[in-house]
C-alpha cells in the first residue's frame, strides 16, 4: 500500500514539474520577443532621427545657399546704369556710369579685363558701331571697389563711318559677381537715342577756293609745314584722363594725367594671346586725390608684332586689399592685317 501511495505522489511530483518548465520556458521566450522587440524600435527610433537630423542640415544648408544667393541679388539691385550721348559734327561721345546706390560698398567682379560694351544701331536696327569689335582684352578677372554712393564712370567715342540719321546706343556693365557672390539673370544696361544732323554745306567753300588760288604762289614761297606724327584721344576713368596715343609700327607715346594711390600705376601690351611688355610700374610726380602727367614711350620689336590683330596697353592700379587690377583703361596701339 506504502509503495502505490508512493508511486501516486512522484508522479504527481513529475507533473508539476513539467508544468513549471513549460511555463518558465514560455515566460523566457516571451521576454526574448520583448527584448527583441524593444531593441527593433530602437534601431527604427536611431534611423528616424538620423533622418531628422540629415533633413534639418539639407534645410539649413539650402536656407544658408538661399541666404547667400538673396544677399548678392539685393546687393546687385543696388547699382544702376545710366548713359548719355551728345553730337558734336559727324561724331557722338557716349557717356556712362555704374552707380552704387546702396548705403554700403560694393565689389563688381567681372570675368576678364571687358569690363563694359557699348552697341550703336540705326533706325533699322541694325548694329553700325561695337566697341569690343577691334580691341583685346586680358582673361584675367579683374574687379572695381564702388563705395556708397559713389559710382564707375567711362565714356567712347564714336566718329567712324557716321552718316546722319537717328541711333540708340547701348551701354552694358559685364557684373558677373557682386562681393564674391555670382549675380544671376540682371542686366546692367541702359540705352540713349540720339540723332546725327545733316551738315549744312558752307557757302564758304567757294570764296575759300578762289582766295586760295590768288595765293597759291606765295604759299608755296613760303614752304608747306612738315607733316605732324598722327596722334588721337583715348577715353579715360576715375584714374586716368586726358589721353593721346601717337606713333605707329611698334613704337608709340601714350601720355595723360594719372590719379592713382601712393603716385604710382602700371601697365602692361598684350595683342590677345600673348603679353608683349610685362607688368611695368610707372611712377608720377603725386599721388591721390592729386593728378600728375605722365608719358609713356612704348617700344616693341617688329619681329614680336602680330601678322594679324590689335595690340592694347593696359594701364591700371591694384586694389591695395585683394591686389586685383582695378581703374582699368584700354588703350589701342595698333592693328595689323587690315587693308
Amino acid at each position: 500500500m506504502k509503495k502505490w501511495w508512493m508511486a501516486i505522489l512522484i508522479t504527481g511530483v513529475i507533473g508539476l514539474s513539467a508544468c513549471g518548465a513549460d511555463e518558465t520556458g514560455k515566460t523566457e521566450e516571451k521576454k526574448n520577443e520583448e527584448e527583441s522587440e524593444q531593441q527593433s524600435n530602437g534601431e527604427n527610433e536611431e534611423k528616424k532621427n538620423e533622418k531628422e537630423s540629415a533633413q534639418q542640415n539639407n534645410e539649413g544648408n539650402e536656407e544658408k545657399k538661399t541666404s547667400d544667393e538673396s544677399n548678392g541679388q539685393v546687393l546687385a539691385e543696388q547699382l544702376a546704369v545710366k548713359s548719355s550721348a551728345e553730337t558734336s559734327g559727324k561724331k557722338a561721345d557716349i557717356s556712362f556710369s555704374l552707380t552704387n546706390e546702396g548705403e554700403e560698398a560694393v565689389e563688381a567682379g567681372f570675368l576678364s579685363g571687358q569690363q563694359f560694351d557699348v552697341r550703336i544701331t540705326d533706325q533699322k536696327g541694325e548694329n553700325v558701331y561695337t566697341f569690343s569689335a577691334d580691341r583685346s582684352f586680358t582673361q584675367a578677372k579683374t574687379s572695381e571697389n564702388i563705395e556708397a554712393g559713389q559710382k564707375l564712370e567711362n565714356a567712347v567715342e564714336w566718329k567712324e563711318n557716321v552718316t546722319p540719321g537717328e541711333y540708340e546706343a547701348t551701354v552694358t556693365f559685364l557684373v558677373n559677381t557682386v562681393n564674391g557672390d555670382k549675380v544671376k539673370d540682371m542686366e546692367f544696361t541702359s540705352t540713349s537715342a540720339f540723332t546725327i544732323e545733316k551738315q549744312k554745306e558752307s557757302s564758304s567753300e567757294e570764296s575759300g577756293s578762289a582766295e586760295g588760288e590768288g595765293t597759291e604762289q606765295g604759299t608755296e614761297e613760303e614752304g608747306d609745314p612738315e607733316p605732324s606724327e598722327p596722334s588721337s584721344s583715348v577715353e579715360g576713368n576715375d584714374a586716368f584722363r586726358n589721353l593721346e596715343l601717337s606713333g605707329e609700327k611698334g613704337n608709340y607715346t601714350v601720355s595723360g594725367e594719372a590719379r592713382v594711390f601712393e603716385g604710382d600705376f602700371l601697365y602692361r601690351v598684350e595683342d590677345g594671346h600673348n603679353e608683349l611688355i610685362s607688368e611695368t610700374t610707372v611712377q608720377v610726380d603725386a599721388g591721390a586725390p592729386n593728378w600728375s602727367q605722365f608719358e609713356l614711350a612704348i617700344s616693341i620689336p617688329e619681329s614680336e608684332l602680330p601678322d594679324s590683330g590689335a595690340i592694347t596697353l593696359m594701364i591700371y592700379d591694384r586694389n591695395a586689399k585683394d591686389n586685383e587690377p582695378v581703374n582699368v583703361n584700354y588703350v589701342p596701339l595698333d592693328r595689323f592685317g587690315e587693308e
